[in-house]
Parts: C-alpha cells; sequence; structure tokens
C-alpha cells in the first residue's frame, strides 16, 4: 500500500474519530440531569476546562511569535490558523468564566496558569509546532468529553459540549495540515477565519458566536 493511501486511510479514520467525539459530547449534554446540580462540584470541572483554555492560550503565544517571523515564510500560514484558533479559546475562556460565576464559583485567571513545559523531543520548528497544537486540540477534546459525565448544571455541560465540538475540527485541520493531506490554497491566506468558523457549537444566549448563525452554503449548477 502507498504512503499516499496510508496517510488517506488517516486522514478518514482521524475525521471518523472527530465526528465521533462531536456525537458523543452532544449526546451527553441532552441527557437528563439532576435538578439539584452540584454548583461546586461544577465549577470546579468548569475550572479545569478553562486552566486547559489558559495553557492552550499561552503555547499558542510562544507558537505564534516564532510561525510568524519574516524569516520564516513556511509557517505563516498555520501561524495565522493558530491566531484565528487562540482567540477562539479567548471566547472560550471568557464564556466559561462568566458560567462559573453563575454557579458561584471563583473562575480562574490566566496570570495563575503556568505554561506546560515543552513535551519530550520537541524542537522549534514549523512542523512540530502544528503538531503540538494538534495533540493539546486532540487531549483536551478527550478530557473535556470525560469531564461532562461528572457536570450536572445543564447550562454548564452544553457549553463544555459546545466546545468540544470546536476543538474536534480544530485538531483535524491541524492533523491534516501535518499529515499533507490538505495544504494552503490560493485563497486561504484570505480566508482563514472561515476555518472552523466559529469559537461553539452552540449557545442559545450567543448565536453570534456559534455554529447556529453560520448559513447553509448554496449550491451551484
Amino acid at each position: 500500500m502507498s504512503d499516499e493511501h496510508v496517510s488517506r486511510r488517516r486522514a478518514l479514520t482521524g475525521g471518523a474519530a472527530a465526528i465521533a467525539g462531536v456525537t458523543a459530547a452532544l449526546a451527553v449534554s441532552s441527557v437528563a440531569r439532576p435538578a439539584l446540580a452540584d454548583n461546586a462540584s461544577d465549577a470546579v470541572a468548569l475550572n479545569a476546562v478553562l486552566t486547559k483554555a489558559y495553557e492552550i492560550v499561552a503555547v499558542y503565544d510562544g507558537a505564534i511569535g516564532f510561525l510568524t517571523d519574516p524569516m520564516m515564510p513556511a509557517g505563516a500560514t498555520g501561524g495565522a490558523i493558530l491566531t484565528h484558533f487562540r482567540q477562539q479559546h479567548r471566547d472560550e475562556a471568557a464564556r466559561l468564566a462568566t458560567q462559573i460565576m453563575a454557579l458561584g464559583g471563583t473562575p480562574v485567571t490566566s496570570g495563575s496558569v503556568n505554561p506546560p513545559a515543552n513535551p519530550a523531543g520537541f524542537m522549534r520548528t514549523v512542523p512540530n509546532y502544528l503538531k503540538y497544537a494538534a495533540n493539546l486540540e486532540r487531549a483536551a477534546a478527550v478530557a473535556h468529553v470525560a469531564r461532562l459525565n461528572a457536570i450536572g448544571s445543564k447550562d454548564a455541560a452544553e457549553l463544555v459540549a459546545a466546545i468540544v465540538g470546536t476543538l474536534t475540527p480544530h485538531w483535524t485541520v491541524l492533523y491534516l495540515l501535518v499529515r499533507g493531506i490538505a495544504g494552503p490554497g490560493a485563497m486561504a491566506a484570505g480566508m482563514i477565519n472561515e476555518i472552523v468558523p466559529r469559537a461553539f457549537v452552540s449557545i442559545e444566549a450567543a448565536p453570534a458566536v456559534s455554529l447556529t448563525s453560520v448559513p447553509d452554503l448554496t449550491f451551484t449548477a
């Protein structure tokens, strides 16, 4: 079997895993939950999600500085994508902090979260930063789906599910770039914000930042 066939099969497998992750998150968020949720416990769970968002933002800060260096033209597209994704993580962090306070908790601050240490074997290169970003997005999505089982508040669970629903396509985009299965086309530079266009799948109170505000694609003749 050729390397190209193997790569394509991996991409399809990865895409299926991403879809499964989103489906699982949304399914868990829709199950019946206790009328009297444990707000303190839910606030702790959301703070764990918030901490991960701040960690990813911290890693992306360093990655973007490297990838957007004018002396590093090969990193320009990756840097633009991570800049777009970083803003979505910041939007998620702001929404999480609001929900934590609504539960009577105190949200962690970005200044109290230390950036994670670079993983073993990591060297500062364009491909390595994209791989690191992909690993972070995947790990966060998996961890947050697991946390959904312990969250009693419907609003809190739906928020986490809405976040997982964008973490997974973040990972898919980065995975395909790293594998060389997808690459920046001629129009990519001017359409970065159309790559995973919203920070959440669905938030009733904020449709503008949810995928519910994205219109269906129109058909052509």
